[in-house]
């Protein structure tokens, strides 16, 4: 690992000035992520949190109160804490003290199939660049930044921009510069809408802090019951998920596309009571393709977020905390594609998901048998060989949707001659003898 000498050199390429922040501020947040003062990490990870001691606001948006600054790839904090056994690796030694930017490359998500549409439009597997231990390369903080700018500009609920650093030698991985992207967020907090659904307050009553953000979120959607209670969790999830599928749906008419849909990528803004996109460093414009292929990658965004809506009641640490009757019940499925369809009909759009939830009932059933092995013994590739595989479930969504998709205000706004056909014949060619899964997935369900 490179020796750096602290503290870091850095120049500041982008500011967004917009905002209500007083210049000594700004420099005691940028000091930190230069290391002159040490920046404080709440959690495992490379993201580092500075806490205002008052809310602001970008100029002219009194509505937006933002009260911390998210710094990524600012260090590494790897903490000796209980996880789960499929954390994946950050370094190799335990510290109760984080350390500056690394140089070290983090292995962990290379190795994970994306499914994703080539330049051709045809479906593929693609797989995530190596990214440094702790850092982020400046071209990738910079698309945060930007991402931010432009969400913001179409008033899409998100982190505000404050600032870009590129730093300077020897932080250089494979030959490119790296910096951090700075950035706003209405809470002071690490955790997020993931919390609820697959993280602490499912076993309420384990972490106090968690059980505290869950009883915000459930006052400030005026959701009562027991906070123990699946149908209570359920009851929270399903709004937050209504919300998730109208910023879905903002997040294609912005003009983007391409973001990590799971709960633990949506923060919370209490005062507006709304879900906040906060990862941006992967996405990009739908601009930057020809017109066919933007029909196609808002259409995977929306498969994207219906899979993992639907995938993480089966994560490993919620095994038996859902029943399937309740999910039905509930069907935050339904909730999230009627944020995105409004004027769809529920009745319309529970037949869909039913349609969902019957390809994905047998690998919940099997993922809860074997909980207790899984928890305790199986390793990583065993428990994900009993999964959905998720390329075909992303296909499914986007051949059973695309008939309302294509009705709906994105198609309107990035048309094509995509048809129904066109997706089978991508499919057909990617998954060969999967194929014939998928058409009997795709058939109508008999009536009874």
């Amino acid at each position: 690992m490179t020796t750096l000498e602290l503290p870091l050199q850095s120049t500041i390429t982008h500011r967004f000035r917009a905002l209500e922040l007083p210049e000594a501020l700004f420099q005691t947040i940028v000091d930190q992520a230069r290391w002159v003062t040490t920046p404080t990490f709440k959690k495992r990870g490379r993201m580092a949190l500075f806490t205002l001691d008052e809310p602001i606001s970008p100029t002219g948006r009194p509505d937006i109160r933002l009260r911390a600054v998210k710094m990524k790839g600012v260090g590494a904090y790897n903490p000796p804490a209980p996880g789960s056994r499929f954390r994946d690796k950050l370094l190799d030694d335990y510290s109760d003290e984080p350390v500056p930017p690394t140089t070290l490359p983090l292995t962990s998500f290379v190795t994970y199939p994306h499914f994703g549409i080539d330049r051709e439009g045809e479906f593929m597997f693609a797989y995530s660049a190596l990214a440094p231990v702790g850092g982020i390369l400046h071209s990738r903080a910079l698309l945060e930044y930007r991402n931010a700018e432009t969400l913001l500009r179409h008033d899409v609920p998100c982190i505000v921009p404050m600032a870009v650093l590129e730093y300077g030698e020897p932080l250089r991985f494979e030959g490119k510069v790296m910096g951090a992207a700075l950035s706003l967020m209405p809470e002071s907090t690490i955790f997020r809408l993931s919390t609820i659904q697959f993280g602490d307050a499912v076993h309420y009553g384990t972490n106090p802090a968690a059980d505290a953000y869950y009883d915000r979120v459930r006052t400030r959607l005026e959701i009562e019951g027991d906070p123990a209670d699946e149908r209570t969790r359920l009851a929270t999830l399903t709004p937050l998920m209504r919300k998730i599928g109208v910023l879905t749906r903002r997040f294609s008419l912005a003009g983007l596309f391409r973001y990590s849909p799971e709960l633990s990528n949506y923060e919370f803004d209490f005062d507006r009571g709304l879900p906040v996109l906060t990862d941006l460093d992967s996405t990009l414009e739908l601009d930057s393709l020809p017109p066919p292929l933007r029909t196609l990658q808002a259409l995977r965004d929306l498969a994207s977020v219906t899979y993992r809506a639907m995938a993480k009641f089966a994560t490993p640490s919620v095994l038996g905390a859902y029943s399937f009757d309740r999910l039905l019940e509930h069907d935050p499925l339904c909730a999230l594609l009627g944020g995105y369809f409004p004027e769809l009909p529920e009745a319309g759009l529970r037949e869909l998901t039913g349609g969902f939830w019957s390809a994905f009932a047998p690998h919940f059933f099997l993922l809860n048998k074997h909980r207790d092995a899984i928890v305790h013994e199986w390793d990583a590739e065993r428990r994900r060989s009993y999964k959905l595989d998720h390329d075909l479930f992303y296909i499914l969504a986007m051949v059973k949707l695309f008939p309302l998709f294509r009705e709906s205000e994105v198609f309107a706004r990035y048309p094509s001659t995509l048809t129904v056909d066109a997706l089978h014949g991508m499919a057909e060619r990617f998954l060969g003898e999967r194929y014939a899964y998928l058409t009997h997935l795709c058939a109508p369900r008999a009536r009874t």
